[in-house]
């Protein structure tokens, strides 16, 4: 069964942050409140206990998050490898046009699923961009796309350029398999040969040699 959290991980940073923010209220009221109004004894030391306890929760929320939306290894598509890439259709952010994996048949692609909310994809980025400059003339193609909406990664791309084709999802579509485990891993590379075969997958940022490296063995 697919696994996916109730809430996006933009949401639960947010909540994160709340949690932490109203800890540290709660202990400044415990211990800064005016000498005439001063929480003294069991009232001051429980607000002071209550408040350390929420700034805990934001953390560790903010941790599973981070964890599980980055790099968790074990979270490859099971079966994914030596198959034939299921259809993805996607829309183009520059042109808004209608397009699937199928119109890119005959090249190798590299596909990158993404957000811009996600720290490791903007460190990743840079090294696809290179990457796409150094083989763009090779029959090799980076396809990026992301789940949010176009105008989102439009205002993103003004200070973010993307040499890739970049793409995203229309709304009310989801990820098929095995494209929905970007659902726990962002970024989430699939390599597909000339074939349309998916010969390589990974959860987490590569760089430009690894990206090299899994596409060389195609030439």
């Amino acid at each position: 069964m697919e696994e996916t959290l109730p809430f996006s991980p933009p949401a639960l940073y947010t909540l994160a942050a709340l949690l932490m923010i109203g800890g540290a209220g709660l202990l400044w009221f415990a211990r800064y409140l005016s000498p005439k109004r001063r929480l003294e004894g069991a009232a001051a030391w429980t607000g002071a206990t209550f408040g350390a306890v929420v700034i805990l929760a934001g953390l560790v929320l903010a941790t599973l998050t981070y964890t599980r939306h980055t790099q968790p290894e074990a979270l490859l598509p099971p079966g994914a490898v030596g198959r034939p890439a299921p259809e993805l259709r996607f829309r183009l952010v520059a042109t808004d046009e209608p397009r699937t994996l199928a119109d890119y048949r005959g090249q190798i692609i590299v596909l990158n699923l993404w957000a811009t909310w996600c720290s490791p994809c903007l460190e990743e980025i840079p090294e696809l961009n290179r990457f796409q400059q150094a083989y763009r003339d090779q029959g090799i193609v980076v396809i990026m796309i992301s789940d949010e909406t176009r105008q989102t990664i439009l205002e993103f791309m003004k200070d973010h350029p993307i040499e890739a084709v970049s793409g995203y999802l229309p709304q009310d579509t989801r990820w098929p398999w095995p494209y929905n485990r970007v659902e726990q891993a962002r970024p989430t590379t699939f390599i597909i040969d000339r074939e349309g075969i998916i010969r390589a997958t990974w959860p987490g940022a590569a760089n430009f040699t690894q990206f090299e490296a899994a596409v060389l063995e195609l030439q």
